[in-house]
Order: C-alpha cells, then structure tokens, then sequence
C-alpha cells in the first residue's frame, strides 16, 4: 500500500539535488565561528528576514528556547497566543529553560489579541512586573496555518507600547508566499525572529535565530547551555542553503495542493461529517466527531495525520507530495469518515 504522510511537513526527505550539494559543503568548526557554510546561512537568512546576524540551531524548539532565554530573566511575563507552540507544543521547555510565566491571549484571527495584549501590558506595569517579552508565531498552525500580515503586526506593536515582540517564524516561508510579501516586511516591529528549515523548505534539519549582532551574541551563549554548540554543521547548513534558493517558491504548490485536498473533501462529505475552516498555506484542519478512530481508520488506509489538542485532524502538504498523491489521500479520506 502507498501511504500518504500528511502528519507534518517536517516528514520530507533531501532530494538527490540536496544531498549532492550538502557533501560538497565546506565545513569548519563552529563551535570556534570557522564555519563557512554555518556562516553563509544565517547571514542569508538574516538579508532575507531583516536582521543583521543570525545563529544556527538544532530545531524550531530551540530557537524558541535560546531567544527566551536571550530575551527575558527568570519570572518575566511574556504574552503569547492562547494555542501557541511556545505553550502548548514544547513540553514546558519555557518554564523549565527560561523560568518564565506564559500569560497566553485570545487568539482566534491567528495571533494574540491586541487589546488583550494592550491590557496585560498596562496591568503587569502597575504591579512592577512588567511584560518583557511577546511571541507571535507566523504561520499560527492551530488556526491552519495562518499567515499574519504587515498590517496585524503594526496593531501587535501599537499595543505593546514599547514591549518588544519575538517572532516564531517556524512557516515564515510559507507566509511570505501566501501573502506575497518579502519575509523582511513581516518582522517589521520584531527585534528577533527564529525560521525553520525543515517544514516547508525541506531541508533535513535546523532553524536560524536572527536578530542584533548583540542579542546573537548572548544567544550564543545560551545555544551553548543548551547543549546546542555546533562542530562542522557546515553539511547540514548547506541543506538550508540550498532550501533557501530552490525551495522558496515551490511553496506555492503545497498551497494549491492544500486548497486541492480541501476541495475534494469539501465536495463529497458534508460539514456535519467533516468541517474545514478556511485553508491559507499548507495546513488543512478537518473537525470530526471523533477524531482519535478517524486518524486509526485512515492509518489502517494508508494515509497519515496528526491530532491537535482542540481535537481536529491536521493534515499537512509538503515537497514530498504531489497532485496524485493528494488526490489519493482525499479518495481514502472521504471512504473513512
């Protein structure tokens, strides 16, 4: 049986292309900053998001942790969305790595209220605890994968009144293209952002932190006590090179295959059988009645998915399907709710 990984878009696999120009990659030791593909990629990402330095990490996960902890003191208040990765995804990784307290909003447009937002950072100044820090991931997948634009950015920095915003840019890419706006544009207001490598780009590994030359420094440090100093990454940095130059665009098409496997499920079950909200990049969320069977029924069918903690399925395009692929798993959806 041909099995359809919809679970993530972190599932992708180097294409020869990849793999080829990551074993001609120079390599050095980055643990001392000698390594010359480490350092190509966080300067291109830092040109394309509008910083001037960038650090190489691990994963998305870490580069949210090592910007806390760069960002904020233990029992900081930091202001994050209600359904935010940074709280519901990373195990209490901020409580256990930064000591910080989460104060999560509404967040049902994608991103956290702003007069939520407006009214913590006013209520927190008056008790001498001031809000130190506010997360906006971009996308924001538990909406599906919505892009936040320019303009809800300026209200987010109307309303912190001065509080600086961190962006968790796991799907910036994929915002980007959506939106049809340079990544730059949407970290305007932002004093740091972190960026994925391995979701929509493909890449096998990895997140670039970008932000002042002086906050890289610091989180260098923080990298280092997370256990997350690095030696010749220079093979895996290339992968995001190469990610960055050819896979940017093609985005586009896991958009399109997104709204694809959407519409056909759409056309053949009705809403009180599956309910899909509105697809804006790669991710299609489809509410079921019970949605732990229905993710065992389609496995058993051969198609893979995940369950967020609201209780939809979350269904996941990326490089490694095509248009057949999507048609297949839509045939195989719709034989199983």
């Amino acid at each position: 049986m041909h099995v359809v990984d919809l679970r993530s878009d972190t599932v992708t696999k180097p294409s020869a292309a990849m793999r080829a120009f990551m074993m001609e990659a120079e390599v050095g030791d980055d643990g001392y900053g000698e390594d010359p593909s480490v350092a190509e990629l966080e300067r291109r990402v830092g040109d394309l998001v509008g910083f001037e330095a960038g650090l190489f990490v691990a994963s998305g996960t870490m580069g949210n942790q090592v910007a806390l902890r760069s960002l904020t003191q233990p029992g900081d208040p930091v202001i994050v969305a209600a359904r935010a990765h940074l709280l519901q995804f990373e195990a209490g990784a901020s409580a256990k790595n930064a000591g910080i307290q989460l104060l999560s909003v509404e967040d049902s447009r994608g991103y956290p209220d702003p007069n939520q937002v407006r009214d913590l950072v006013r209520q927190y100044r008056r008790i001498h605890n001031p809000v130190r820090l506010i997360a906006v991931e971009n996308t924001h997948m538990p909406s599906g994968g919505v892009p936040i634009g320019s303009e809800a950015m300026a209200s987010l920095v109307e309303a912190a009144d001065g509080t600086p915003i961190y962006i968790d840019g796991a799907r910036l890419w994929n915002a980007s293209v959506a939106l049809g706006a340079e990544p730059a544009v949407l970290c305007r207001g932002a004093v740091a952002v972190s960026t994925c490598l391995s979701k929509g780009l493909a890449a096998p590994m990895g997140s670039v932190i970008s932000g002042s030359a002086e906050f890289i420094q610091r989180a260098r440090v923080e990298r280092a006590r997370l256990g997350g100093r690095l030696r010749q990454a220079g093979l895996m940095a290339a992968g995001g090179i190469f990610a960055l130059e050819h896979h940017r665009p093609r985005l586009a098409e896991d958009h399109r295959r997104a709204q694809l496997l959407a519409s056909r499920i759409r056309t053949q079950l009705s809403p009180t059988v599956a309910d899909i909200p509105e697809v804006f990049t790669n991710i299609v969320l489809v509410a079921v009645e019970n949605p732990d069977r229905s993710v065992q029924a389609l496995a058993e069918r051969g198609v893979l998915c995940n369950v967020l903690p609201a209780g939809q399925l979350r269904l996941v395009t990326h490089a490694d399907l095509d248009d057949e692929a999507i048609e297949l798993a839509a045939s195989r959806i719709v034989a199983s709710l």
